[in-house]
């Protein structure tokens, strides 16, 4: 009888592992792609307890539905056929999934009417601001550094596609470290994953206005604006209209930057250039408080450490 009994708990053990081996073979999913199916599952599970509406509550769990659908079928189908346009759609299908998180992610905040974080964080920011120094640089070189700043956080939304396909076009001529291209698009949506997904998760525990709406306090002399309206508009069409905190946008370029320059020193070393770059302009700019854009840094710093 307890042979029986064995025998039976082996069988029902190898049917379990074999299954486990099936739907392994069938998705063979990323690192960076089983991220972002948890990121998806957890939004999922917040919207059907958040005080949503029922039709925000419906449109996220759909729009998730259909982000962890794409996901599972690419990983899928890229390895079942084989084919160059199923891998390339794969590559890239990150970017509009962190659109999506992004969004989504500013659903679930619950805004805070006594600003008690924005109160404390500008006090910083006003005792670097404030300071001679700071003000007389911004004097002396204005209004082209005012200006630098300005285009520079434009440019923070294409860093991270321009960091992929800088990576896509080394492929293309040259080997990497020996690693499969599979390898080297896992490695950098892992890191740039990681540090955004993270940001994105906790940012409803942190409410906060941006800086530039509450307290109006650009430093510096007044300059041309253009480039600053066109931010406004973006930012006024397309933002949660919150402030992040940890920063996802210097927690991206910083993950984008790290990861690239960890198989394209050159190309790191500019990226990191213009992630420095976007991080004084988050803070000169008023679009995040500089409690925000430190976070933010090491926070894309922490997601690169693993992957060295």
């Amino acid at each position: 009888m307890r042979k029986y009994a064995l025998s039976e708990h082996w069988a029902v053990k190898s049917v379990a592992e074999a299954r486990a081996i099936s739907v392994e073979r069938t998705f063979r999913l990323r690192t960076a792609e089983k991220l972002a199916l948890v990121f998806f599952s957890y939004v999922i599970v917040a919207a059907l307890i958040a005080r949503l509406s029922a039709r925000e509550r419906l449109t996220l769990v759909g729009l998730n539905l259909i982000a962890v659908s794409l996901l599972l079928a690419l990983s899928s189908l890229g390895r079942e056929t084989r084919g160059q346009f199923f891998e390339k759609v794969r590559d890239w299908l990150p970017c509009l999934l962190i659109l999506l998180a992004y969004r989504e992610s500013g659903l679930l905040l619950v805004p805070d009417p006594t600003h008690r974080l924005d109160h404390l964080f500008v006090r910083w920011d006003w005792a670097v601001l404030k300071h001679r120094w700071v003000v007389g640089v911004l004097s002396l070189a204005s209004p082209w550094l005012q200006q630098y700043l300005e285009i520079w956080y434009f440019l923070c939304y294409p860093l991270v596609p321009l960091g992929l396909g800088s990576l896509s076009i080394a492929l293309q001529y040259g080997d990497l470290g020996g690693r499969s291209a599979g390898e080297v698009v896992d490695h950098f949506w892992t890191a740039v994953l990681s540090a955004l997904f993270f940001c994105y998760l906790i940012f409803p525990l942190f409410p906060l206005t941006p800086p530039r709406i509450l307290f109006h306090d650009l430093p510096g002399p007044k300059v041309d604006p253009i480039f600053r309206m066109m931010n406004s508009w973006i930012l006024g069409q397309y933002s949660v209209q919150a402030c992040i905190f940890p920063s996802g946008h210097v927690a991206g370029v910083t993950a984008t930057a790290l990861a690239v320059w960890r198989y394209l020193p050159r190309v790191g070393a500019v990226l990191t250039v213009a992630a420095l770059s976007v991080a004084a302009a988050t803070v000169y700019g008023r679009y995040h408080y500089a409690a925000d854009t430190v976070a933010g840094a090491l926070v894309g710093i922490a997601a690169v450490l693993p992957l060295v």
